[in-house]
């Protein structure tokens, strides 16, 4: 039985040239085709695991762990997957398989469970903050009060920044700002410099993401884009941006990076005003017809601009959140819709992943925080760019405070 308890379908009008997104090269896996891959990829790791540890058994017993923590974080099924680019996607935040990034970051997952390497990299990610310089006031902005500032770090920092993490082997690097495309050409400069063991994300709002931009950018190493969209009606998304063309950017954004068969995700700040199950399912309905391939919910939370406000959401709000999550993920009559990703749900159950555990956020200050939500202002990366060494030693004191 299906979910939805409503019968009105979204009459929403995304772009003058619709058709534009029947032409992205993504699929999403079904029948057997989403068995074969499957049992591809659970071959691939057992393969991997023994030769790790030379064991069957240790092997079996290592992913069986690996198993269930992804249960507990991703929930109880199987997996949705879909399909860019000839690769192979299952969470936003874990590398396409199949690839070298993805063995590595696997790695560093049975590392967690069975140790392989004592000095194992803490980090799989990081949210990186390149510029202060953002045209937009949106209405939930954690970056509020550095916003259109002088710019702390230049290129040659971010580069320095980058390379580092990378000698401590991210699997991925999500930019952000402010506006990232601000920055275009030394965005452009610091994806192009880095080495290729990583894959790259920018998290835009849509703003400067042009047709050029998008070809400039995938050409660099771009992996994917992640386009801020907080609302399926026009008016209501540039109300919550703070900026009359936003929406109309952002679907532009989304059309320009499936032209170049880039991954494309949208983040949805689910406020108490927006949830509802219908108001999920319109959103849903318009991200299906766009070929999303991830939609983010990001619960608001009382920093930045929210600071001192009552934004947390009730309880109520919460479990409406997990179901749909659970829904759309693994229900069969949503088997076509984009995977979602929602923090909440694991960190309800297994706890935080950010704060040294596979995540950090540099803020464009430089500071480094337990994520984009817990300003902890741990230690200022720009004020240990000339050590010899990485950044080990040092992520281990970002804890999640909560």
């Amino acid at each position: 039985m299906l979910a939805t308890d409503w019968v009105a379908k979204p009459q929403i009008q995304i772009a003058s040239n619709h058709h534009g997104f029947s032409k992205y090269k993504m699929n999403v896996l079904t029948g057997s085709k989403k068995r074969w891959v499957h049992l591809w990829v659970k071959s691939h790791l057992f393969i991997l695991a023994f030769k790790i540890y030379g064991s069957v058994s240790k092997s079996l017993k290592v992913l069986k762990q690996l198993n269930q923590i992804r249960a507990a974080t991703m929930g109880p099924g199987d997996l949705k997957l879909i399909r860019v680019n000839g690769k192979y996607y299952h969470h936003l935040y874990a590398p396409g398989f199949p690839s070298k990034i993805f063995d590595e970051y696997i790695k560093g997952e049975l590392n967690r469970i069975m140790q392989i390497n004592k000095n194992a990299n803490l980090l799989t990610f990081i949210f990186f903050a390149i510029t202060k310089k953002c045209p937009l006031r949106c209405e939930h902005c954690f970056e509020w009060d550095n916003l259109n500032k002088k710019e702390t770090m230049e290129l040659h920092h971010l580069k320095a920044v980058l390379k580092k993490f990378q000698n401590d082997g991210l699997s991925q690097f999500h930019l952000s700002g402010g506006e990232p495309l601000t920055r275009i050409k030394d965005l452009e400069e610091l994806i192009a410099s880095a080495d290729k063991s990583a894959e790259f994300y920018v998290l835009t709002s849509g703003f400067n993401f042009t047709s050029s931009n998008a070809r400039i950018l995938k050409n660099a190493g771009l992996t994917g884009v992640v386009v801020s969209l907080d609302h399926f009606e026009k008016e209501k998304h540039n109300t919550f941006r703070g900026f009359n063309d936003s929406f109309t950017q952002a679907i532009l954004a989304i059309q320009h990076a499936q032209q170049q068969n880039l991954v494309v995700a949208l983040t949805l700040c689910a406020t108490r005003n927006f949830i509802t199950w219908k108001n999920l399912m319109l959103y849903a309905d318009l991200a299906k017809k766009m070929k999303i391939v991830f939609i983010q919910l990001l619960e608001p939370k009382a920093v930045g601009h929210y600071k001192d406000k009552d934004v947390s959401l009730t309880n109520a709000e919460l479990e409406l959140l997990e179901r749909f999550f659970e829904i759309m993920n693994f229900d069969s009559g949503y088997k076509e819709y984009p995977i979602i990703i929602y923090h909440g749900y694991h960190q309800r159950r297994v706890g935080c992943m950010s704060g040294g555990n596979r995540a950090l956020y540099i803020d464009s200050e430089g500071w480094v925080n337990a994520c984009p939500f817990c300003h902890t202002k741990n230690f200022n990366i720009m004020d240990n760019l000339e050590i010899k060494s990485g950044f080990k030693s040092l992520v281990k004191s970002a804890k999640c405070p909560s």
